[in-house]
Parts: structure tokens; C-alpha cells; sequence
């Protein structure tokens, strides 16, 4: 059964297109069972929601995504600030264009377009910040590596992390391997997304790699 993994994520490194077929005929409880290790949840103690000086040491990063998948996020994002978690929410800067927009005459920036969406969900604009993250060639990691050095030249006392259910386990082995070093609490919330099996397997890979290789 390894071997038959360990060769179904090579193919899938390699962008083999039959595999992508193939796994896409996977049922429901297929998925489920992908992603049961690729999910992380850790929750703010509810003793500390609404403390004003909780909410003023306290930062919720958003992870990077697509753009449907964002929209979930920044709800969840908005809910969190919203019930008095935090009072302000970072996420990761952009040069992509987005949508466009009639009444402007042009594509949205994404830092236009997450802005607008955010507000959108009641959060003000003035609590919305971009991190410029560099080196991306590890992704989720160089988000990581990033946001600790945020956070503990600011000196937050918690950072609370939003992404795609499927992703979270990822991302809490990223931040928490950085956190270490710090005097931070961390917290994740799992966003419902609906990845495909191919995606599900490729985290999977991804994950493994990350225990490896970081």
C-alpha cells in the first residue's frame, strides 16, 4: 500500500495527466479519508473573546489562496474579528490582478479586491494590512517565516491563522516549527473548501515533503 502511494505522488509531482483522471474518480468517502490527516484545528479559549486588551494584543493572518477560495476565508476572517478576537487582520500582499471593475475602468489589484471583499464583510479598512512575502518558493513555509518575524517585531501575543480545512495541517506545522522561538499562542480555524481528490492527494504529498524536507 506505500509503494502504491509513494508512486501515485510521484506521478502526481510529475503532472502525470492520467493520474488526474484517474483519482477524480474517487468517491465522497475516498475524500473523506484523504483528508482527514490534512486537517488542524485550535481554537481561541472563549475566556479571552471580547478582553479589549486581548483584542489589541491579538493579529488574524489570512492565507494565501484562490479567489473563491479567499471569500470563504475572509468571512471566517470577519466572523473572528467581529466577535472581538482580534483587531486587525493581515494577510498576504499581491501583484495579480483580479476582476474587473466598472467603476473604476479597470482590473482590481488583489490588495484592491481583498480589501473591498473584507470590507464588504464588516471589517474596517483601516484594520486590513499586506505582508510582503518574499521568497515563495516554499509558499505556505515562506508565509510562515515571514508572519513570525511580524509578530515578534510587533510583539502580538496571539496570532490566529484562517486557510482551507485541507490545507490547516500544513500550515500548523509551518508556523508552529517558526513559532517556537517566540512567546506567541497560536490558533487555526478550518475553512469548509471542497477540493477535488487529485488536490486532496497532492496535500498530502505536499505535507510529506514539508516533515522531510523542513
Amino acid at each position: 500500500m506505500r509503494k502504491v502511494l509513494l508512486g501515485v505522488g510521484v506521478a502526481i509531482l510529475a503532472g502525470v495527466p492520467t493520474v488526474s483522471y484517474q483519482v477524480s474518480r474517487g468517491n465522497s468517502d475516498l475524500k473523506q479519508v484523504l483528508a482527514k490527516p490534512l486537517v488542524k484545528q485550535e481554537l481561541v479559549p472563549t475566556v479571552f473573546s471580547g478582553s479589549s486588551s486581548y483584542v489589541y494584543d491579538n493579529v488574524i493572518y489570512v492565507l494565501g489562496g484562490s479567489g473563491d477560495s479567499l471569500r470563504r476565508r475572509f468571512a471566517k476572517a470577519a466572523e473572528l474579528y467581529k466577535q472581538g478576537l482580534a483587531k486587525k487582520i493581515l494577510m498576504h500582499s499581491d501583484d495579480m490582478l483580479m476582476e474587473y471593475s466598472p467603476s473604476i475602468g479597470r482590473n482590481l489589484s488583489h490588495n484592491e479586491w481583498a480589501t473591498g471583499k473584507l470590507a464588504g464583510f464588516g471589517v474596517k479598512e483601516e484594520d486590513i494590512e499586506f505582508v510582503v512575502v518574499k521568497d515563495v518558493l516554499w509558499g505556505t513555509f515562506s508565509e510562515a517565516k515571514t508572519l513570525s518575524n511580524v509578530v515578534s517585531r510587533r510583539g502580538y501575543g496571539s496570532l490566529i491563522l484562517v486557510s482551507s480545512d485541507y490545507h490547516t495541517a500544513r500550515v500548523w506545522y509551518s508556523f508552529s516549527k517558526l513559532m517556537r522561538r517566540h512567546n506567541v499562542n497560536l490558533y487555526i480555524y478550518p475553512v469548509k473548501d471542497d477540493p477535488t481528490t487529485y488536490m486532496l492527494l497532492q496535500e498530502l504529498i505536499k505535507l510529506a515533503c514539508y516533515r522531510v524536507f523542513l
